[in-house]
């Protein structure tokens, strides 16, 4: 598990646990109907405080999926916009880095945040968004060469290996089997695998 915020930890935890305070999200303020929203709409701070010390605890206990409940409950009920943080940070202990991500686009859109802790989320979100893939391809029969993005080749099969974040294609082949060629898609440093039944070819 790649681990890409831990200089962050201690003061955005800390700074976490300490007095909330009230906000109302922009839905809020219009009336929307989510439950969450009506929530950040009617602070109840003691509540939020209780919460986010659960998650504190959670977290430095290593319950990171307790950490999430917690941290979002707070915010939910008028917490500070670095409970969104917090959130990130708890689903990225937990290898979640997509769910990290999305907790981030939440926390960026915030009207509250410093340049400071707004250049750090979009520096971290980015991160997570180009972290590398194992792709692991494996064929019946084994011994294929595989090529992806029509250039590096790899190979016999089976095989795994580190590619970029993004769309890609790979192009198996093995004497005496059709060819064949699959696209695919590495992102969020998720694992990709491609499991291949080579056809004969004709005679």
């Amino acid at each position: 598990m790649m681990d890409t915020m831990p200089w962050l930890r201690v003061a955005l935890l800390a700074a976490a646990a300490s007095a909330c305070t009230p906000t109302t999200t922009r839905a809020a303020a219009a009336g929307g109907d989510d439950p969450g929203t009506q929530l950040r709409a009617r602070p109840n701070l003691d509540a939020a405080r209780e919460l986010d010390q659960e998650g504190v605890r959670a977290y430095r206990e290593g319950r990171f999926a307790d950490g999430v409940r917690y941290f979002a409950a707070a915010y939910r009920m008028g917490g500070p916009s670095s409970e969104l943080w917090n959130v990130a940070r708890s689903r990225e202990r937990l290898d979640d880095a997509e769910g990290a991500a999305a907790a981030l686009d939440e926390y960026l859109a915030q009207r509250d945040l410093s340049p400071r802790d707004r250049a750090e989320a979009e520096r971290e979100r980015r991160a997570l968004r180009v972290r590398p893939s194992v792709l692991t391809v494996t064929t019946t029969p084994a011994g294929a060469l595989v090529t992806l993005d029509g250039a590096r080749t790899m190979g016999p099969t089976p095989l795994s290996v580190e590619i970029p974040a993004g769309s890609h294609s790979i192009a198996v082949r093995r004497d005496g089997y059709v060819p064949e060629t699959r696209p695919l898609e590495a992102r969020f440093g998720r694992a990709v695998i491609v499991s291949l039944d080579l056809e004969p070819a004709a005679k």
